[in-house]
């Protein structure tokens, strides 16, 4: 018979009433949650979303949510891997909530007419033969990066092909595909070419 995961023990102790459960699940996983939190947070949003809130949110969603019995702990790694899925997907929001078109930090300090006039101008202008010799090395550089699946995969994305077409296509499975693009995301931000 298998030993119950200590994770599992200590919800259930919680759900009893045990304070000091719900702190020991606490500590024991608020440094990796803070830690990608804050990977997933710009250096230009980092003023206005903090990795801690979005850490509390986590563990008040947790523990509403546990209190329900609505998740199931079966191996030891499932509640770090569950903490960690709300971690992303809450600080994603997050982001996604301050990039919105009427709080994007970039329309802050212009008047709205200055800043139409300057989108209708770049939309006119399009970019100047070094520019595009500029982007085209930047991209081939960036897709020599990845590796030959993950390219198909990216490739096959700017054609319009879904992410279920692509697993059929390619053989594999939609929560791979999520996670390579979720690679390739963080692989451009590093290099700059992603906000």
């Amino acid at each position: 018979m298998s030993e119950t995961p200590r994770d599992r023990v200590l919800v259930d102790l919680w759900r009893t009433g045990d304070q000091q459960a719900a702190r020991e699940l606490v500590d024991c996983y608020i440094d990796r949650l803070l830690s990608l939190a804050r990977r997933r947070i710009s250096q230009r949003l980092a003023s206005r979303i903090d990795p801690e809130d979005v850490v509390q949110s986590v563990f008040r969603t947790f523990f509403s949510h546990a209190r329900k019995g609505e998740f199931h702990i079966a191996d030891q790694d499932d509640l770090c891997k569950l903490l960690m899925r709300i971690t992303v997907h809450k600080t994603l929001r997050q982001v996604a909530f301050h990039k919105a078109a009427k709080r994007d930090m970039t329309l802050e300090k212009e008047s709205t007419g200055d800043v139409k006039e300057r989108f209708a101008e770049m939309l006119n202008a399009g970019p100047t033969s070094e520019q595009a010799v500029a982007f085209l090395d930047e991209l081939e550089h960036f897709l020599s990066r990845l590796r030959p699946q993950e390219r198909q995969m990216l490739e096959m994305r700017i054609q319009g092909y879904s992410n279920e077409e692509i697993a059929a296509e390619l053989h594999t499975y939609d929560r791979k595909i999520r996670r390579v693009f979720e690679r390739i995301r963080e692989l451009a931000e590093k290099e700059g070419l992603a906000s």
